[in-house]
This record gives C-alpha cells, structure tokens and sequence, in this order.
C-alpha cells in the first residue's frame, strides 16, 4: 500500500487517534476516583479511608522504572511504540471488564486490586503514547499535541467520572463497567488503521536498559529548580479535584447530581479552555500563561471556601468551572517543556520520569488534602492549599531560567496522512 506523508502539521486522523487513546485512558481511572469516591462515601466510609483509593494514581508515579523496558524491546511488524499501545489496551478492556463482574460493596477488595491493575496498564499505555508523539510530532507541533492530551484527559474524566456516576445511578454497576470496556475497545479499531512512521527515531532507541539516567537527568541547579516547581505546582489544582466530591456528598448532593453538576458541566468549561490552551500560550508566552494559571488554580481553590456554606447550582459549576479553566493551559505548558528536555535515545523514560515526579505531587496532595480534612477540617486544608498554590506561582515567574534551552533539535519527522495498516 502506498503511504503519503505530509511534514508539519498533524492530519485529522492523528488528531481523532490521539483523542480516542487518551480519551479511554483516563475513562476508567476518572470512574475510580471520582464516582467510586462518591458511591463509597455515600454508603459511609470514612474520609481518611477515601484518600487510600485515590493511590491507584501512584502507577503513573512509578512508571518510570518500567519506562526503559518499552524504550528497548520493540515489535517489528506492529511497531515500536504502537506495538506497545496494543498490548496495554487490551489488558485495560480486559480488566475494565473483569471489574465489571463483582459487586461494588460486596467485592470491594477485589474490585480495588483490579482497579490497581487498570492503573498499571492505563499508566503503560501512557509511557507507549508520550512516546510516540515525541517520534512523530514536529517540536513546533507539541504544544498542539499536548493540547489534545489535557483536553482529551479531561473529557475522560467527565465522560468516566460525570456521565458514569450519572449512569451507575440508573444502570447500575455491571453495565456501566460495560459501556466502559466497549469504549476502551474502540480506540483500538482506529490504532488499527495506523502505521507507526519510519523516522529517525528508529535509530536511535537505546541500545540497553539504562537506570542511571535518572540519577542523570536531576543533576545540575537548574534541573533541581525544575523538581520542586514540578512538585508545588500542582498542589492547588489536585486539592480541589480531591475535595469537592466528598464535600458536596457530605452537604447532601446526590451522586447523580454532582455527576452532572462537577464532572460533567463543571469539568466542561475546563474540556472548552483547553481548546485556547495553544493560542494564548502562544499570544502571551509560556512564562505568562504558567504563572496566570498559578494564581487562577489558586484563587479557585480558596473559593471553595464558599461551597462549604452555599452549595448551589451555579455556584458549585462556577466554581469548578474557574478551577479547571486555569489548569488546562498550564498542563499544556508543563508537558511541552517536559518534552523538550527529553534525550533522542530515551524518549519514553526521561519523559516518565518528569511526569512521574508530577504526578506524584498531583497523587500525593489529591489524597492528602482529603486525609487531612477529616482532621482539620475542609476550610483550613482549602486556605493551605490555596497559599501553596501562590508559592508555584512565584517560582514560575523565573521558568525561563530553570529551563535549559541546551539542544537544537533538528526536526525530520515525517507524517502519515493516509492511514496504513
């Protein structure tokens, strides 16, 4: 089959694929989460006890220590990085519906064992498809491409975490598992129309499974500056997304309604700001937009000091709506300079293990602030938060001289347009 190839620009079936895989990563992961929370707080576990599920996250934490292997081995006929995309997606569909036939309060061990398993698979997927876009993507192009995987990231958390805790609600949790695990499958049929391009990107795969470019990426001032801010950014964003359901269940709202209401209105204005994610970093410039998204994620997260004694409609949407609608752009900025500093011969590792430092902040304060809330309570972990969140923005004030801007890359990807099988 004769396959064209078009330089620059990604064509619209890339596009439709990227959304369509990172869509379905984040299905399952935004139903554990979010209207897993929801449903087990409603039948009376304890806050302290919530903030233990949201530990499935840690698998993005982590992955760097299997990053290398996907790095190394790669598959001929299937392709590198999509060989790998294969196997992952199946083994999420797979488990997606395994989970689906046990009872949520009967077989909770169970379910949360496998929800962990998902989360390995899904955080695998991941490393494959950050991978590939760094292979194929023009460096001019990334910031695009990131922009699809925030606002694709988002739409799976309201399509997993809103409409499924809206659909549990009526169907109950046997098929919503299942539309769940179709959903996943059907990314896979696009995957199948495409073919990994054959780039420079073939030669240059690590030759052995190198550990100690973790040690070796961190070295330097600048590369430690770049660790903490990766580690305080996030603070405020994930407090906020932790909190707000076991708020709204504790002040009486149904786990349909905050479906709706959060993740599917709520979480909509964030999917509608990612999509100008791409234009106003380029407008104002990446230091701008980073620190403005800073003091917003800040600002929402204290304004949810007023749901604690006015939970009403607008206000909650308005609320998480302003919250979301700053974390898209920097999501976008932040992935984008990960992918710069990444090597040619380890993408998916270096990579990883920036994200996964990230990640790991996002993890640990999404369940932390919920922890300590039911200790401290809400308002006091919200004013916390919040000034930790004005902490980020100061320091991305000086993100232009954190970040090195030590390689030139010379960019020859080429791009499919038709797809291949």
């Amino acid at each position: 089959m004769n396959t064209k190839y078009k330089k620059a620009k990604l064509s619209a079936f890339q596009i439709t694929l990227l959304f369509s895989l990172y869509i379905t990563q984040y299905l399952g992961l935004a139903f554990f989460t979010e209207a897993l929370i929801g449903i087990l707080r409603q039948n009376g576990m304890p806050l302290e006890n919530l903030g233990l599920v949201y530990m499935i996250g840690l698998f993005w934490v982590f992955r760097f220590l299997w990053a290398p292997f996907i790095d190394k081995y790669k598959f001929k006929k299937l392709g590198h990085y999509r060989g790998w995309i294969f196997i992952f997606q199946s083994l999420m569909a797979l488990t997606l519906f395994s989970i689906a036939l046990f009872n949520v309060i009967d077989d909770l061990k169970i379910i949360i064992v496998l929800s962990f398993l998902f989360a390995f698979f899904a955080s695998s997927q991941n490393i494959a498809l950050d991978a590939l876009i760094y292979k194929s993507v023009y460096k001019r192009e990334r910031a695009k491409a990131f922009s699809i995987k925030t606002s694709s990231g988002l739409i799976g958390m309201v399509v997993g975490g809103g409409i499924g805790l809206v659909v549990y609600t009526y169907i109950g949790w046997y098929y919503t598992m299942l539309i769940i695990t179709l959903l996943t499958i059907s990314s896979m049929l696009l995957l199948l129309f495409f073919k990994e391009p054959k780039s420079r990107g073939d030669s240059f795969v690590q030759e052995k499974v190198d550990f100690k470019q973790y040690i070796n990426f961190w070295r330097g001032k600048q590369k430690k500056q770049w660790l903490l801010l990766l580690f305080i950014y996030p603070v405020a964003i994930s407090s906020a997304f932790g909190m707000i359901t076991p708020i709204l269940v504790d002040q009486g709202w149904g786990l349909d309604k905050i479906g709706y209401i959060v993740h599917i209105l709520g979480y909509g204005i964030g999917v509608l700001a990612s999509f100008s994610a791409t234009w106003f970093i380029k407008r104002y410039g990446k230091r701008n937009v980073l620190v403005a998204a800073a003091i917003g994620q800040s600002v929402g997260m204290a304004m949810m000091l007023l749901l604690l004694n006015n939970n009403s409609d607008y206000l909650v949407m308005f609320v998480v709506g302003f919250v979301f609608a700053f974390y898209t752009p920097s999501a976008v900025i932040i992935s984008t300079l990960m992918m710069d500093q990444v090597s040619k011969k380890a993408p998916a590792s270096q990579f990883a293990i920036q994200h996964s430092s990230f990640m790991f902040a996002s993890i640990f304060f999404t369940s932390v602030s919920v922890s300590l809330s039911g200790v401290f309570g809400y308002a006091n972990v919200i004013i916390a938060c919040s000034l930790i969140g004005l902490i980020a923005a100061y320091m991305a004030l000086n993100i232009e001289t954190i970040i090195k801007k030590e390689v030139k890359e010379i960019d020859d990807r080429t791009f499919i347009v038709s797809p291949s099988a």
